[in-house]
């Protein structure tokens, strides 16, 4: 009986080491990814992101958007950063003022 649950335990184990194996392998980004800059467009911040998001949409192969959310000093694009799923796909470009 003991060896019985010895062969269990690592055959779930195995099967658990398996399973996360093919979990890291998937491909990400799988939709273009946001960055939302709380400032108008125009700006250096906005014109600094623009240049990271292409250089990024290079790199990933997914379109990356830039997301112009400006007022109430970066309140605005901050509220609606904080609000997004967190699945990996919206980033805030937050300064210190």
């Amino acid at each position: 009986m003991r060896n019985h649950l010895i062969h269990l335990f690592f055959f779930l184990v195995g099967a658990g080491w398996f399973l996360g194996c093919s979990a890291i392998a998937q491909q990400w980004p799988t939709h273009p990814l946001r960055i939302i800059v709380p400032w108008p467009p125009g700006n250096g911040a906005d014109i600094l992101m623009r240049l990271i998001a292409e250089r990024l949409s290079l790199v990933l192969g997914q379109q990356v958007v830039v997301d112009n959310r400006a007022g109430a000093g970066g309140i605005v694009g901050a509220a609606i950063a904080a609000k997004a799923s967190p699945d990996g796909y919206t980033y805030f470009a937050g300064g210190s003022g």
